[in-house]
């Protein structure tokens, strides 16, 4: 099978490349794709080029990690693209992506799924954020306001560097959990992170995303955590894969963050919440469900000299029945991750 790997390639350490892919991360993956036909292709260049690219090279599949520069649809606009240009992709569709990018209406969709959010009650602490934007790009300690009067300071500094809008709830205390899924494997073991906070308050900022040596993932028993999961990835419609952020607070209740539908490939939480290798995950990935015909590329297509509008990949389940929600339930990865809980 061909394997277009579409990615954003990180080339510096700054925050604006925080979602973007390393090189090693690359050529991991595309090594542990083997023995597939697999076309790296960085999504950074003229957009022209791009099509060109992706229609010269005919994938079968488009194994897409990227993230985009710029808007608050950035991360649909490559599904879309693919979509247009009748391509099979891993993940979820165009709108999905763009629900889960924006954080105000990801949370009144998970509440009206009753999930419970931050609020934002009319006393500190309170927390400012990006509303468009993810690994925790935009937090950092100073995100923590304690008084009425560093709130004003506070979303101007916010608004100042990601001028698309920034949201305002209460901070919760608690220990950040994550819940991934993965089609085939279902609803992973929840994840907990250990780390020391970089400030007086316990978050997991900006600093700590970019020195994941300082944070420690380990599997926990958490079943209100794995039973908000379940309604999040449902309510927000998420196929394929992704990774559910809470805070589970000191009480047991799961807060719902964020949604990530285009998580990290990388070594990180997947792997430990699976206790699969990277090229047993990605085989999952790769691999349509066994319900869902395969769609040709126009591309192949036209390579084969036949006529006819492309077959599309097929468009997002409604939020009241995604793919993730039609077996009778949605169950852990039965092999057990290989990481012990922190003493």
């Amino acid at each position: 099978m061909r394997v277009a790997l579409t990615y954003n390639e990180q080339r510096s350490a700054g925050e604006a490349e925080a979602e973007f892919d390393s090189p090693e991360t690359i050529r991991a993956i595309a090594d542990a794709l083997a023995p597939h036909d697999v076309v790296p292709i960085d999504v950074r260049c003229p957009l022209p080029e791009l099509i060109a690219r992706l229609v010269g090279c005919a994938p079968d599949l488009v194994l897409n990690l990227a993230e985009g520069e710029r808007g608050a649809f950035r991360e649909a606009f490559y599904p879309a693209l693919f979509e247009q240009l009748g391509l099979r992709f891993t993940g979820s569709s165009a709108s999905v992506l763009a629900l889960c990018l924006d954080k105000t209406l990801a949370n009144r969709v998970v509440a009206a799924a009753g999930v419970r959010v931050p609020g934002c009650g009319a006393e500190p602490p309170w927390l400012v954020k990006p509303r468009f934007e993810g690994s925790s790009k935009g937090i950092t300690q100073a995100s923590v306001v304690t008084s009425r009067a560093a709130l004003p300071a506070a979303i101007a500094a916010c608004r100042a560097r990601y001028p698309a809008g920034e949201i305002v709830e209460d901070y919760v205390e608690g220990i950040d959990v994550a819940v991934g899924f993965v089609e085939g494997l279902g609803l992973l073991a929840p994840i907990a992170y250990a780390y020391e906070p970089t400030g007086p308050h316990r978050i997991y900022d900006l600093a700590l995303k970019q020195a994941p040596e300082r944070v420690r993932p380990y599997v926990i028993d958490a079943p209100a955590v794995t039973a908000a999961a379940a309604r999040v990835f449902a309510a927000l419609g998420v196929i394929g894969y992704g990774r559910a952020d809470f805070r589970l607070t000191p009480s047991g209740e799961a807060v719902f963050l964020d949604m990530n539908p285009l998580p990290t490939l990388a070594d990180d939480d997947l792997y430990v919440a699976s206790g699969l290798s990277r090229a047993e995950l990605l085989a999952y990935l790769i691999t349509p469900p066994r319900r869902t015909a395969p769609a040709r590329s126009q591309a192949r297509r036209a390579a084969a000299g036949r006529s006819g509008p492309p077959r599309t990949r097929p468009a997002a389940r409604s939020a009241a029945r995604p793919r993730a929600a039609r077996s009778s339930e949605p169950r852990r990865s039965r092999r057990r991750a290989r990481s012990a809980a922190p003493s």
